[in-house]
């Protein structure tokens, strides 16, 4: 699609010339990069795009696979206690995190990339009402977001949402599958 968008450009902006290097009434030839086409000719494609064109849509889109893969290990869920919303070490119900360690390293890695943006979702175990784990979820991701405003990442780059209990990782009823839906999920995007 962007070297389809580059071809067009480069047609206009040649039309554009053309048009502007005229004096009415005389046709004054003009040179143009972009490559002309007969009637048994089909149009330019990508694929008659110059290599380095092509090499450096590749590079690009290279960088930013590895930085999404980067981004993914650094993102793990940061977990929380029961009807809670603080950030603190968690050692409960087969749920071992310290918390702030998680989000300070995620601090960094935002910190380190700006192009990278996150959205912070909070999730709730299925307990309680709708209302009240909307609440409460919404509670846990602004936690988070506060926490790596406090560290030095623009609060511009991150957006809060809650799942409330609507999004559990884990499906079953018991005190550990409650524990690892207790937690807030890191969602990247890449600014282009």
């Amino acid at each position: 699609m962007n070297k389809l968008l580059l071809f067009l450009f480069l047609a206009g902006f040649a039309f554009l010339v053309d048009s502007c290097s005229s004096v009415p009434g005389t046709k004054a030839p003009i040179e143009s990069s972009v490559p002309q086409t007969s009637a048994n000719q089909p149009p330019t494609s990508s694929m008659n795009m110059p290599s380095s064109s092509l090499s450096n849509i590749q590079n690009q889109n290279e960088l930013e696979s590895e930085l999404e893969k980067q981004a993914k290990e650094v993102m793990q869920r940061i977990y929380f206690k029961v009807n809670s919303a603080t950030i603190t070490k968690i050692d409960e119900w087969g749920i071992n995190q310290n918390s702030p360690e998680v989000l300070n390293k995620i601090a960094e890695f935002l910190i380190q990339h700006p192009q990278v943006n996150i959205v912070i979702e909070g999730n709730c175990d299925e307990r309680g009402t709708d209302a009240y784990n909307l609440a409460l979820g919404q509670q846990r991701a602004d936690a988070a977001k506060n926490y790596l405003v406090l560290k030095g990442v623009a609060s511009n780059r991150i957006e809060t949402i809650s799942n409330g209990k609507s999004k559990p990782i884990d499906p079953q009823n018991n005190e550990y599958a409650w524990a690892k839906n207790r937690n807030d999920e890191f969602v990247v995007s890449i600014v282009k």
